[in-house]
């Protein structure tokens, strides 16, 4: 029998276009923001500003904007609107109300997207599902259920069966009115430029529309219908998408006003395939989908988003939503879900009691998401991804900004993709991201934990200042061994090197100094310090992130029952035994001491902005608390991070560059039963004036030597031959020299450091003093992990580590 087909509700497709925010760039709220047209190009072009610090609307884009998806039409991104409008309402044929994807529904995702970490809750969301099954994951059926094949459906339907329609909704005499909800617009993410981070892209789906049979058609000419249009689209594609007979049953009965969907996600090719070989009864649906344009870049921070899944069985219900709205799973996808999703709207369609559309009302229009701005630099980003990808296996970047706390990068290696999980992941691709031994899904950045190594000899050094146990100038042994109770504790350095202050402490990177100087001012002296440096605690970052861990007395009598042991409080001062941080907290802590005087909280999200680019929300600059530190005591700890890097005998001389940098070294043990190391590299640049902090952990793998000279150090090294091209180059340089003159602190670089020249006893025969030609200088030795104390010691060990009993 011929049926007649409906076309596309034009009304309807055009209040989704004109609601959609998230494809039009920001405008410059802050500086550098820019505006211009979504494309495959993640930078668009700048346009003139009508006004100081207000660019214009690509004109392109708002004489675009009128280009509104159909069943003709394909375009891979939907222009982008200046504002929410009304459209012409385009008169309706009879027939099933046939609302674009926005509005009819994208089909549930048949694995719920679950958090990235714990694994053990992501590995219980994933269903079983028949391995037949191609394509199918975007498709709202019941997946355990063989489906009847679009071939079987046409084979079993005979020519006529009346009167099996008889009890269906459709006999009923009266007309029916339904009441939708229509999912907002998803706002964008964006990184601090007004690059695109997440945003909305239009894709389509193939799908069914049943006209109005009458109560004399049976099931089995149902069947038939839907199954010569699968048949149709698999000739055409080469695939194989098939819906089980039941879910095609229960659409007709109940739900044959809006269109079912029986396809993947198409892509163009598919698309305009389709377009070629049209089919009566027979859409496309234009849907807007989340995006990543970036890919996996930043992945852990922008997170993903998963759905609600739509009512897709049973009688039409009022209110209920046209398709599955997207819910944030994790990273800023989750944290600012309620400002990203928007408020839905409503809209009414009246039919006849022949099926026929007489009128579709829209109640109230979707109002958009907001737009998040992050304070991320995407080519920082990018570039510190790149470097991971290079030259580490797997570890973490952070870049902060000294003076705001914002954060300028932030990379987790490896990544993954978000795309991945639009519109839903499959069972086996989620499988390998979890198992795979690397864990891409784990955002090490500010999620993983790690022993501070010797990066957390600056908390030391500061608290041992800052105590009043030692001055900058006292000079104390570095053996090449260190004895407590019957136990040999080793410096990485098998040489002695002599007696040094501080600032040679630090820039040698001894060990034993360090073990012999918390005997005497005790933990406390050092946990107070890595408190005040925002050690060991969460930074206030809008993401799911880790506490660590810092010891101190109290924890040890209220576990153990007893002080800390000399043991212990030396192993804590090199940043081992319970010593756990981010890569985080170490960029924010090297911040600190860059800047001298304040505890930043991170900033990762600087505004929101609504559709008309107005401030809704804003994150000014926080002072988590005041470093609060004697100047004496900070440009001692100062002068030892700027010679670990510009000495001739510092251990971080990989990272030299034309531009001074400071920084401290650290190589730890992670994973002592399988002999797993870490290395670290954090400070901050310019030495003088920083700008920056950064920090770069390395997780070694198992056997395999590390150290922070030879593995961490390069990578920033690295980023800085890389960054620093001649515009960024003289950024820094100026904003540099801007801080000076605002601080009244305009001098030679070195003019500060000067009063804590380290003694000429600090270096072992044939070294030299920083300032002289290092060029007869030996090979320096690098440092190397050092055994960790149990974590609790009993039997035996109580003759070693000397009790300090409360």
């Amino acid at each position: 029998m011929s049926l007649p087909n409906s076309r596309l509700s034009r009304a309807a497709i055009c209040l989704v276009v004109m609601s959609c925010p998230a494809l039009l760039l920001p405008q410059q709220l802050i500086p550098g923001i820019r505006s211009g047209v979504v494309t495959g190009d993640p930078r668009p072009e700048s346009v003139e500003p009508s006004a100081p610090g207000v660019p214009v609307a690509d004109p392109a884009a708002v004489a675009d904007m009128q280009a509104i998806p159909r069943f003709e039409e394909a375009p891979a991104v939907a222009p982008p609107v200046p504002s929410v409008r009304a459209m012409p309402v385009a008169e309706e044929e009879s027939g099933a109300v046939e609302i674009p994807q926005e509005l009819q529904g994208e089909q549930p995702a048949m694995l719920r997207a679950e958090p990235m970490v714990p694994e053990a809750d992501v590995e219980e969301a994933v269903p079983e599902k028949d391995s037949t099954l191609k394509k199918m994951d975007t498709l709202g059926v019941d997946a355990t259920e063989a489906p009847v094949t679009a071939s079987e459906v046409r084979a079993q339907a005979p020519p006529e069966n009346p009167g099996q329609v008889g009890s269906s909704v459709l006999t009923r005499t009266e007309a029916r009115t339904f009441t939708f909800s229509i999912p907002a617009p998803r706002g964008q993410i964006l990184d601090r430029n007004g690059y695109p981070l997440a945003q909305n892209k239009v894709a389509h789906y193939a799908a069914i529309t049943f006209p109005f049979l009458g109560s004399e058609v049976s099931d089995a000419e149902v069947l038939r219908y839907a199954g010569e249009r699968m048949v149709h689209v698999n000739n055409i594609l080469g695939t194989n998408w098939d819906l089980a007979g039941k879910v095609v049953i229960e659409h007709y009965r109940h739900r044959r006003w809006v269109p079912l969907t029986f396809s993947a996600v198409l892509t163009d090719s598919e698309v305009e395939e389709l377009n070629r070989q049209k089919m009566e009864g027979l859409t496309l649906h234009p849907v807007y989908l989340r995006h990543y344009p970036q890919s996996k870049t930043l992945s852990h921070v922008v997170g993903y988003v998963g759905k609600r899944p739509p009512r897709t069985t049973g009688p039409i219900v009022n209110d209920e939503d046209l398709w599955g709205p997207a819910i944030g799973v994790d990273g800023l996808e989750q944290t600012f879900d309620a400002e990203l999703k928007g408020t839905p709207g409503r809209v009414n369609v009246v039919f006849e009691a022949d099926g026929t559309k007489v009128k579709e009302e829209v109640l109230s229009r979707p109002r958009p998401g907001y737009n998040v701005v992050t304070s991320i630099d995407l080519e920082m980003q990018k570039i510190c991804e790149e470097l991971l990808a290079e030259r580490v296996k797997r570890g973490a970047m952070v870049v902060m900004d000294v003076r705001t706390g914002d954060v300028m990068a932030m990379a987790s290696f490896p990544q993954f993709d978000p795309n991945d999980f639009i519109p839903a992941i499959t069972p086996d691709k989620y499988a390998a991201l979890v198992n795979d031994p690397a864990k891409p899904l784990y955002p090490r950045a500010f999620r993983g934990t790690y022993p501070a190594a010797s990066t957390f000899k600056v908390v030391s050094a500061l608290g041992f200042l800052e105590s009043g146990y030692i001055s900058a100038n006292d000079l104390y042994p570095c053996p090449n061994a260190w004895t407590v109770g019957n136990v040999v504790m080793r410096n990485w350095n098998k040489d002695g090197e002599g007696s040094m202050n501080v600032v040679g402490a630090l820039t040698r990177s001894c060990n034993t100094w360090f073990y012999e100087v918390a005997t005497r001012a005790g933990a406390d002296s050092m946990s107070y310090m890595a408190t005040r440096l925002g050690l060991g605690e969460k930074s206030g970052l809008p993401l799911k992130e880790a506490d660590g861990f810092i010891p101190n007395n109290r924890f040890w009598v209220d576990k153990y029952g007893y002080l800390m042991s000399d043991g212990e409080e030396a192993v804590m001062s090199i940043g081992q035994g319970r010593v756990e941080v981010t890569p985080l907290q170490v960029a924010r802590m090297m911040a600190a001491v860059g800047n001298g005087s304040e505890v930043l909280k991170p900033r990762l999200v600087l505004q929101v902005q609504d559709l008309n680019h107005e401030l809704e929300r804003t994150f000014p600059v926080e002072v988590a608390n005041s470093l609060n530190v004697d100047s004496y005591s900070l440009k001692a700890v100062q002068r030892g991070l700027y010679d670990v890097v510009n000495a001739g005998n510092g251990t971080g001389k990989q990272a030299y560059h034309k531009i001074t940098v400071s920084g401290k070294t650290g190589t730890g043990q992670w994973n002592v039963a399988l002999k797993q190391n870490i290395s670290w590299f954090a400070g901050y640049f310019p030495a003088k004036n920083p700008i920056y902090s950064f920090s770069v952990i390395y997780e070694g793998d198992p056997g395999e030597v590390v150290s922070g000279g030879k593995t961490s150090a390069p990578v920033v090294g690295a980023f800085l031959e890389r960054y620093l091209n001649e515009e960024n180059y003289n950024k820094v340089r100026e904003r540099s020299e801007e801080i000076a003159s605002q601080l009244g602190e305009i001098e030679e670089e070195e003019a500060s450091y000067r009063e804590f020249q380290p003694a000429t006893s600090i270096f072992r025969e044939g070294e030299v003093a920083p300032g002289e030609d290092p060029a007869t200088m030996p090979p320096v030795q690098e440092e190397v992990a050092q055994p960790q104390v149990p974590e609790e010691p009993s039997g035996g060990l109580l003759k070693i580590f000397r009790r300090k009993r409360p």
